[in-house]
């Protein structure tokens, strides 16, 4: 059998399942899935609780433990239904998941499966300690592949011709560089975009050293250094990706854990909660 012609064939979308928030990624992934006939797997995780260690009222704590695993698996079988009719009515191969059991075990198992795919999407995490972020995280260091964070203030361009690089001179953002132009070979333009305030830019390869390399494959290059002027670096990049009417932010990712991050302070935590246009990163 021939392979795909499109290099995206394979995709994987994590959903933490939530009462009131619906999911983003899932309709990002499955409409990436469908304009690149690709097969997507979608894992739902249904976060269980746990009865507390307590010799007092344990009698009463055990029904109102298991009242909200009954009623996480009885939500998490809705939604795989959900998903299951979308991705039939838009024509879409997919394989569905649904895990019951705490988020940081089942978010281990979702990643490594995800690791058989070519892209991750993942929603965008409410606040440093929401489970999503978790998710996130797991994803990021542990999946080896680009995660695409979805956000409810554009829809991602299934065939993206115009990216912002936000370039610090990282081995992790050339890999998500790398990773966006091997995914999306519709990239025409690129704008290299580096912030000063963040961090110290001296040592780092220079943006024009990486407008060669895009140049080499057919790319337009720009070259942009903007101020953060006492504004955030991530407020300041996604700002200007809005702006420029960007299709995606590429960027890579953090190099620590994401609760240190936003303890003191980090573009990537800002941008993967709260980015306005589609976010690639990769470490």
């Amino acid at each position: 059998m021939p392979r795909s012609q499109s290099p995206l064939s394979s995709l994987s979308c994590i959903i933490r399942l939530t009462e009131d928030v619906p999911s983003i990624a899932i309709r990002e992934a499955i409409s990436l899935a469908a304009a690149h006939h690709a097969h997507l797997l979608v894992t739902i995780i249904a976060a269980k609780a746990s009865v507390p260690f307590s010799p007092i009222g344990a009698g009463y704590v055990v029904p109102m433990v298991e009242e909200i695993n009954e009623r996480a698996e009885a939500n998490g079988t809705a939604l795989a239904e959900s998903v299951r009719e979308k991705l039939r009515r838009e024509g879409v191969n997919g394989t569905l998941r649904l895990i019951l059991n705490h988020v940081d075990i089942v978010a281990e198992e979702a990643v490594r499966l995800a690791r058989a795919s070519d892209l991750i999407v993942v929603d965008q995490p409410d606040a440093a300690l929401d489970t999503k972020g978790l998710i996130l995280e797991e994803a990021l260091f542990h999946s080896g592949r680009p995660i695409l964070v979805a956000t409810t203030r554009r829809a991602m361009a299934t065939h993206p011709g115009r990216i912002v690089v936000g370039w610090d001179g990282s081995a992790h953002a050339a890999r998500a560089v790398g990773d966006a132009l091997a995914l999306f070979p519709g990239i025409e333009m690129a704008e290299i975009v580096s912030v000063a305030g963040e961090k110290d830019l001296s040592n780092a390869l220079p943006g024009a050293d990486l407008a060669r390399h895009l140049a080499h494959k057919g790319v337009t290059t720009t070259l942009t250094k903007l101020s953060a002027e006492g504004m955030s670096v991530g407020s300041v990049l996604d700002g200007h990706a809005t702006r420029t009417n960007a299709d995606l932010i590429v960027m890579g990712g953090f190099g620590h854990s994401r609760l240190r991050e936003f303890l003191f302070g980090g573009v990537t935590v800002e941008l993967t909660g709260g980015a306005s246009v589609p976010l690639l990163i990769a470490y």
